[in-house]
């Protein structure tokens, strides 16, 4: 496995996946209802974290240097590839490839995968190897539908949670000769139990599947 250093040079102004207005049309909540705005911007934030944990990368754009050892050799013992840690990469913006004594590597010498953040390296070079870009998303305009549709998901099933232990244990309230009675959603097909047919996992287990698909893997 290669050793990265990850310094940024050039911070995100957020890392929020999606717009409070984008979560308001989904939820289809009013513009004018301004009632839930600091807790659903709390649970943007929180589960914008929770995606990029679980995908282990940063989508935000940013300006990085990484500083690459131990990159992936072949057969005979040259570097290959470097997989950089936010992509896609901005082609808009110059990359620089620098060896230890500061000398920039020739673009001859190697081709950029922007969409998957991969370079490709023709020739050995000695280590360790500095390489300076940009890359990622301008969040929340640039993220793509599928994380969005995931954080959504993540949300409602979150908020559907708390909102189901805001009343756990009670199952009646009564009034004179008035009774409410409660019950549990996520009851559904259990003998004797009065419930819907769904399922708190049905949610998450739609976001898995859509993340998977942008999960960094180490190498």
């Amino acid at each position: 496995m290669a050793d990265r250093v990850i310094k940024v040079i050039g911070p995100a102004t957020t890392y929020d996946l999606m717009s409070l207005s984008e979560i308001k049309v989904i939820f289809g909540i009013p513009d004018t209802d301004t009632s839930q705005d600091e807790l659903l911007s709390e649970y943007i934030t929180q589960y914008s974290d929770v995606i990029a944990t679980f995908c282990n990368r940063v989508f935000a754009y940013e300006t990085v240097t990484e500083v690459w050892r131990c990159v992936n050799r072949d057969d005979t013992n040259a570097m290959t590839r470097i997989f950089v840690s936010h992509y896609p990469i901005d082609p808009a913006v110059p990359i620089t490839l620098e060896t230890p004594s500061g000398s920039a590597i020739d673009t001859d010498s190697y081709v950029i995968e922007e969409r998957s953040g991969k370079i490709e390296l023709f020739q050995s070079y000695a280590e360790p190897i500095r390489v300076t870009y940009a890359g990622g998303y301008l969040l929340p305009d640039e993220c793509p539908p599928a994380l969005k549709q995931a954080l959504a998901l993540m949300m409602r099933e979150g908020m559907a949670l708390m909102q189901r232990l805001a009343v756990s244990g009670i199952r009646s309230i009564a009034h004179k000769e008035s009774r409410v009675m409660y019950f549990d959603s996520t009851a559904a097909g259990q003998p004797g139990r009065m419930g819907t047919i769904s399922s708190p996992m049905i949610g998450m287990t739609a976001a898995n599947s859509l993340l998977m698909h942008y999960v960094r893997l180490e190498v």
